[in-house]
């Protein structure tokens, strides 16, 4: 076989197909359309059924099976079985194009199918296609991204232990196919939220809205996007942008300037002294820097903990607390470990305060670990 395509065809509306992509499978000799089960059609073919009618010339289309599993042996029965078939029924055929909805590159079992034929073949070419949460932000008007935003992609939530720090970090997080939407609302709470079931098809679904009323249940084909800001519920389009009001929110969620001041404070500190030093000579060392740059703290402040409507009696004195709204904690280790992130977490709940920096000095650079609630 002369040459495999890997072609992307978007998140199931046909116009939403590449123009290259469009060319490509005018003309080639097969094309393998995977599906998830023997009961159900390929809904990547389904996206470009319309194409395929429209030719003199059909291709042979393959639609080998690939089972929603985890199981290795399983898959890899299915993986042989698949392979034979598109040896055995694509005698004469030079051109294979191997479509997968959104875009081989991302989640996609294009890249496990060129590992079985990649020997099998001459050269090979990918084709980029739409992601379903760029057709979701598209419909919704609502960015995902802006600026010097962070973006995370987590497709699992129950099975991705490092989620909750991922999503901590980030300023806009895309949860692909939603199982657990419990634990996404625990974690990011009443935010607002774009739910898309299955996007770019006829009976597609766009709900816009607080993240903790979202009654719409998940499907195969869901791609929730959550943003720390407000991301309103009416289309951009439909109001003038209120931007005195997005820059409060940015302010409310994410206190950037006054983070990136501190850290920067910080990072000056380690540039002078290194590491080796005891926590007390850098607590001193980033005060003094933190009063050369006009931010107010305070050291040692006593905070309440409450658990329900009980006052623990003993009080919470972080390092720092700047400006009333950072707990800063201040470490000379070896390494930050995921029990001084949980502390930290902990005392932001407990204190009803919204975002904790930890600053550990000990390393041969700065590590910083930012956590927001």
């Amino acid at each position: 076989m002369r040459k495999l395509f890997g072609i992307g065809v978007g998140p199931g509306d046909p116009e939403l197909l590449t123009l290259k992509a469009y060319m490509i499978l005018k003309e080639v000799d097969m094309i393998v359309a995977p599906r998830s089960n023997e009961k159900k059609g390929s809904l990547a073919l389904l996206t470009i059924r319309k194409f395929i009618e429209e030719r003199e010339n059909k291709p042979m289309i393959v639609e080998p099976v690939f089972p929603m599993t985890k199981n290795e042996r399983e898959l890899e029965f299915y993986w042989e079985k698949a392979k034979k078939e598109v040896l055995e029924r694509g005698g004469g055929c030079e051109t294979i194009a191997f479509i997968t909805l959104g875009d081989p590159s991302l989640y996609s079992t294009f890249y496990k199918f060129l590992d079985f034929f990649e020997e099998e073949v001459e050269e090979v070419e990918i084709i980029p296609g739409v992601t379903s949460f760029s057709a979701c932000s598209a419909l919704a008007k609502v960015p995902i991204a802006e600026g010097n935003e962070i973006v995370s992609i987590i497709p699992d939530v129950k099975e991705n232990h490092t989620a909750l720090r991922v999503i901590q970090n980030s300023d806009s997080v895309i949860f692909l196919k939603p199982k657990n939407t419990d634990a996404i609302k625990s974690m990011l709470g009443n935010k607002k939220a774009i739910l898309g079931v299955k996007v770019g098809f006829e009976d597609q679904k766009m709900v816009v809205g607080n993240l903790t009323e979202l009654k719409e249940p998940t499907h195969y084909l869901s791609t929730l996007i959550v943003k720390k800001e407000d991301i309103g519920t009416e289309p951009r389009d439909s109001k003038p942008r209120d931007s005195t009001r997005l820059t409060q929110e940015e302010e409310k969620w994410l206190y950037k300037d006054l983070t990136q001041g501190i850290i920067g404070a910080a990072m000056e500190v380690h540039r002078e002294l290194g590491s080796g030093f005891l926590e007390y000579v850098y607590e001193e060392a980033l005060c003094y820097n933190l009063n050369l740059r006009e931010i107010s703290f305070e050291r040692q402040k006593e905070l309440d903990i409450c658990y329900k409507d009980l006052l623990i009696p003993r009080k919470y004195k972080p390092d720092l607390v700047v400006e009333n709204k950072v707990i800063v904690e201040i470490k000379a280790t070896a390494g930050l470990t995921e029990i001084e992130e949980v502390q930290l977490l902990n005392y932001l709940k407990a204190t009803k305060m919204r975002i904790g920096l930890l600053l550990n000095f000990g390393k041969k650079s700065l590590e910083v670990k930012r956590r927001i609630l």
